[in-house]
């Protein structure tokens, strides 16, 4: 951000150089336009500051609230360990991970082999006795 800085000061080095007459009312013009100028290139340059400090503090934070999941709820990043599901379609054996699981329960994952979207069914058995398996 400093370069937006820098070329404020390089425009009124250039209109110092001029000897722009701030008695008239076009040198006022232009000598204000070039303060405005040198003031908004330093705000944007505080702004950027300030976005970068926020931004290091939240990677902080995320990195705390990561460490917490882990130590009291014991909780892991699933998003790396691997999950094999056959295509109904194809009969092709899939791997995903947990960063699929979203396409997954949204109903957009599909088979890489036949191009058919793949559905899964999360719903519990229909027995109606709690278990957690298939009646066939």
């Amino acid at each position: 951000m400093s370069e937006l800085t820098n070329r404020a000061s390089y425009l009124q080095g250039l209109a110092e150089g001029l000897k722009l007459d701030t008695d008239k009312t076009e040198g006022k013009l232009i000598g204000e336009l070039l303060n405005l100028v040198s003031d908004m290139a330093k705000e944007l340059e505080s702004l950027d500051d300030e976005q970068a400090f926020v931004a290091d503090k939240l990677d902080e934070m995320e990195d705390v609230i990561d460490v917490i999941g882990e130590n009291v709820f014991g909780e892991d990043d699933d998003d790396d360990d691997v999950y094999t599901i056959v295509c109904d379609n194809c009969g092709a054996e899939i791997d995903f991970t947990g960063d699929d699981l979203d396409d997954i329960a949204s109903g957009d994952f599909v088979c890489p082999e036949c191009g058919k979207t793949i559905e899964l069914d999360f719903d519990e058995c229909d027995c109606d006795c709690g278990c957690d398996h298939d009646h066939e």
